[in-house]
């Protein structure tokens, strides 16, 4: 087997399982990042406000 070609191989493969490996744990983090973000936003209580009419008067020009 050719020495360059099998180097070459392996350094493909190499990038490609660290590719992967990275791309999966930026993913990873993300999905974390979201569930913790949504668990955070369903344990508060809705809040009604209920303003009252404003009357706004303004002399017109």
């Amino acid at each position: 087997m050719n020495t360059n070609r099998t180097t070459r191989f392996a350094g493909l493969l190499l990038a490609v399982l660290m590719t992967v490996g990275i791309n999966s744990a930026l993913l990873w983090q993300f999905d974390a990042v979201a569930h913790a973000g949504l668990a955070a936003a369903s344990s508060q209580a809705p809040v009604v406000a209920n303003l009252e009419t404003v009357n706004i008067v303004a002399r017109r020009v």
